[in-house]
């Protein structure tokens, strides 16, 4: 009978310990992080009562408008033109927006008087564009302020960006 008592007393007090807030999980250590948001301050999992309804799904599908591809004169933006000093070239990057082909010439052309330097890539269609990568010209520009003007051509279209002045130290 005595065995039956303290098997029936330990019974109670693990559920008590397993069913009061925390579950028996072991407390969090001094300076242990408990920033989990899954987990509430007791270290429980948090969770919601709140029922969950399954929705019917939508009939139409969200997608943006479609790109539309002019061809003939585009609008071409030159994103970036700048020194990098450690290649001691001028690197730019931009896009012809209008037209989305592969294979169009994307040219980078800097001025500064009667010089001229010119860095060419080809044109990569992307989602709503045709992007031009990473331009880059030689070394060895002189120093001073050159125009940078970023243009795009090929059979079906074709089109210059505004300049952008680009210093070389």
């Amino acid at each position: 009978m005595v065995l039956f008592l303290l098997a029936a007393a330990a019974a109670v007090v693990a559920g008590f310990l397993l069913l009061r807030p925390g579950g028996g999980e072991e407390p969090a250590a001094a300076g242990s992080d408990t920033t989990d948001p899954a987990v509430s301050p007791q270290g429980a999992a948090a969770s919601s009562t709140a029922p969950y309804t399954v929705e019917e799904e939508p009939g139409e599908v969200a997608t943006d408008a479609p790109v539309e591809t002019t061809g003939g004169r585009v609008q071409v933006v030159l994103t970036y033109a700048m020194f990098e000093s450690a290649s001691g070239t001028v690197q730019g990057n931009g896009f012809a927006a209008g037209v989305v082909e592969e294979g169009g010439t994307c040219t980078l052309t800097l001025t500064r008087g009667d010089d001229e330097v010119t860095a060419t890539t080809t044109a990569v269609a992307d989602a709503s564009t045709s992007t031009c990568g990473l331009l880059e010209t030689g070394t060895g520009l002189e120093s001073g302020t050159w125009d940078a003007v970023l243009s795009y051509s090929s059979d079906r279209a074709r089109g210059e960006s505004e300049a952008m002045e680009v210093t070389v130290p």
